[in-house]
């Protein structure tokens, strides 16, 4: 009788974990399909915005794109319908989002250190190392390499039968009775391509802060635009310029460094049942943002969302004409 109704207050936590998790994923699908579609398609549509800056942030949202419209909601269908029998389904669905989560977490570093050649190099060196064929094989290693450490993990799983009286959520990196895993490879590589993203991007924003606070002509970091002759209010776009720095750290640290702590504590020790649950979802949250991060504050692509606007307003407008109006210009007629 005592092993029954422990059981029953376990199930019973899950099954709120389980809607919780469910309702986030369905968020944060819905607004992270069209954030990322839609940056993705203002730089496919227009020129002004195809440049290698903008080419490693699409990089990244295609990844979140995938995460996002195919992952998340068939995790809501699972988490619904129960946990899935089939292993290699699982293992499969396993290897394909960290393989894409690795490739959305790598976009950033090819980013900032895109930022941090642009403003802290000569224009001669962004040039040489920034050229077309460079950047197609930036972009292709950012997706081969997370492949080639996945495939290790993937030929050394084995099949097992999943057995629990309760539908567990799938939080792929915990260990425990979360998820069961023939091994940690999966969460070591997580936590520490999260850790070393971190070190990368740290470093390039403080370098690029501090060129820009030295230096005569003022950078937008975020714009991507050299502006040699600004208005004499420089002080005060020097504090929005590191107010936006710090916005980016701030929503990466936030959302990353949670889950890759959490998960090298889970490694050694117990953890309680919220917080994995919390650091995954805060993760999963950063695939919603990261359009934001890097477009939010770039006047392109405002320019060029607003014609995009424009112009399927002006196509979808009908004019609406009074009748007493049309009556009397056709007795004139």
């Amino acid at each position: 009788m005592t092993n029954f109704t422990s059981s029953f207050v376990n199930c019973e936590g899950h099954s709120v974990s389980q809607v919780f998790v469910a309702i986030a994923y369905s968020i944060f699908s819905v607004f992270g399909t069209v954030s990322n579609f839609l940056v993705i398609y203002l730089v496919c549509s227009f020129k002004k915005l195809k440049t290698t800056s903008n080419a490693f942030i699409v990089n990244g949202c295609i990844s979140d794109l995938l995460v996002c419209a195919f992952w998340m909601p068939q995790e809501v269908v699972l988490i619904s319908t129960g946990w899935v029998k089939n292993s290699t389904y699982h293992v499969f669905m396993e290897g394909v989002f960290f393989l894409w989560m690795t490739v959305s977490l790598l976009s950033h570093s090819l980013i900032v250190l895109n930022r941090f050649v642009l403003i802290t190099k000569l224009p001669t060196v962004y040039i040489s190392v920034y050229q077309k064929r460079n950047t197609e094989w930036m972009i292709a290693m950012v997706w081969v390499l997370p492949l080639a450490f996945l495939l290790p993990w993937a030929f050394g799983q084995r099949t097992y039968e999943i057995s629990s009286p309760c539908i567990l959520l799938r939080l792929y990196v915990f260990s425990g009775d979360e998820i069961p895993l023939s091994s940690f490879y999966t969460a070591i590589l997580s936590a520490g391509t999260v850790l070393s993203q971190t070190a990368i991007l740290l470093y390039c924003y403080i370098c690029i802060f501090r060129k820009v606070q030295v230096s005569l002509k003022r950078v937008s970091v975020l714009n991507f635009q050299v502006v040699q002759d600004l208005p004499c209010s420089c002080p005060r776009k020097e504090k929005r310029l590191g107010l936006y720095v710090f916005i980016v750290c701030c929503v990466f640290l936030l959302t990353t460094e949670p889950f890759a702590w959490t998960v090298l504590y889970g490694l050694f020790q117990p953890m309680p049942h919220g917080l994995p649950t919390a650091s995954w979802l805060l993760l999963c949250l950063l695939f919603v943002f990261n359009p934001y991060m890097y477009t939010w504050k770039n006047e392109e692509f405002r320019r060029s969302f607003r014609s995009m606007v424009g112009g399927e307003l002006w196509k979808n407008t009908v004019v609406s004409v009074d009748p007493a109006v049309q009556i009397i210009s056709q007795n004139d007629s």
